[in-house]
């Protein structure tokens, strides 16, 4: 949102942003969570003060809560402004925002054709935390888009990925499918070790997958991983270590800076992203492509995309182990050949600058085809 707001500033446009930090009371209950009345009345002032032809929408569904949609249809009707939102997670289409659903700690994907069913959906939990917190999950997604579609006063939907189009298409809004724009500041290429290295960067959450991706590691594992990040699991992931005896190949390093990651990143010759729910378009791996680091990912939702797009990395299996060490075997025999991250992925990236994300994002304001 930062972003888009700095682009079209600099291209002469009056854009403002509408945060929790414009409300007078960032108190969050049951009730707020479901219709948070405070967002709404702020927003109201915000719109009137402002006037603005364009609104464009990033998440709400927490704090601001999906009640902001009243306030946007309410404005719209009056004005014809165009609402427009990019897609970051699956909000629109599933209770829970990584449309994946429980069995204890473990996340499950969601079946999202399934989730209309109000058997599936009530007989399923969506939240990690408990019973109660997925209860207040189904009751803001029946409330504000089964029995009034809220969703209809969007004009368009932005889907960084073509999986989420695929999935936001469910809900019959229409879509255009821009990816983010690259991140401003790509790691540079450094030199690498001699020793095979991967790393994993990012929370170490049970969605994530790396408790799994560490059980599924051959016994013959050579190269070494660092696990960048922190998370719920990140105990879980050290006791898996120690008991398979894995300790000198993997180091956990804990949250450090963006730019120190960045540099770590790019210092590895692959990145991992082993995620167990359909990621969207996650930039740790466009970061990874502008550095000359490789990629292995599971293979599912926007990390296949960025692959597949992109003509570079590897991918397995989720709960696959034969399938991980597969391709671990064809990562060891580039490496061993030199050809690893001997890519050129420079094509890729300039169709996802901020210029080309700029020009059709302004289309889609303009009610084209992005």
């Amino acid at each position: 949102m930062a972003r888009t707001l700095a682009l079209l500033r600099a291209a002469g446009w009056d854009a403002r942003p509408f945060t929790r930090a414009d409300l007078p009371d960032q108190r969050l209950t049951p009730l707020r969570y479901l219709d948070n009345r405070i967002a709404r009345s702020a927003l109201r002032r915000k719109l009137d003060d402002f006037q603005p032809e364009v609104v464009h929408v990033h998440n709400y569904y927490h704090l601001l809560s999906p009640g902001v949609l009243v306030e946007l249809d309410r404005y719209k009707s009056r004005t014809g402004a165009r609402v427009v939102m990019t897609a970051h997670d699956y909000h629109l289409v599933c209770p829970n925002s990584g449309a994946t659903w429980y069995r204890g700690s473990e996340p499950i994907p969601a079946d999202l054709d399934r989730v209309r069913s109000w058997r599936y959906l009530l007989g399923r939990r969506w939240d990690r935390r408990g019973r109660l917190h997925s209860a207040l999950k189904v009751a803001q997604h029946a409330w504000h888009y089964r029995r009034v579609d809220r969703r209809r006063v969007i004009d368009v939907v932005i889907c960084p990925s073509r999986f989420m189009q695929q999935a936001v298409g469910r809900v019959g809004r229409p879509t255009v499918w821009l990816p983010n724009p690259n991140p401003p500041t790509l790691p540079a290429r450094v030199k690498r070790p001699d020793e095979l290295t991967f790393v994993f960067a990012g929370r170490v959450e049970p969605e994530k997958g790396l408790v799994r991706f560490l059980e599924m590691l051959p016994a013959d594992f050579t190269g070494r991983l660092l696990v960048l990040g922190d998370g719920v699991d990140r105990s879980v992931a050290e006791g898996i270590v120690r008991r398979r005896g894995l300790g000198e190949r993997v180091a956990f390093l804990g949250r450090r800076p963006h730019s120190e990651t960045l540099g770590i990143i790019a210092a590895a010759h692959v990145l991992v992203l082993p995620s167990r729910w359909d990621e969207n378009y996650p930039l740790s791996l466009i970061e990874a492509l502008a550095a000359g680091t490789n990629l292995l990912v599971a293979d599912r939702g926007g990390m296949r995309e960025i692959v597949q797009d992109a003509g570079v990395g590897y991918r397995f299996a989720p709960d696959d182990a034969t399938s991980l060490a597969e391709q671990l075997r064809a990562i060891r025999e580039a490496h061993a050949a030199g050809t690893l991250n001997a890519f050129d992925a420079s094509t890729f990236l300039a169709g996802r600058d901020e210029a080309s994300y700029l020009a059709r994002l302004l289309r889609a304001y303009e009610g084209g085809a992005g």
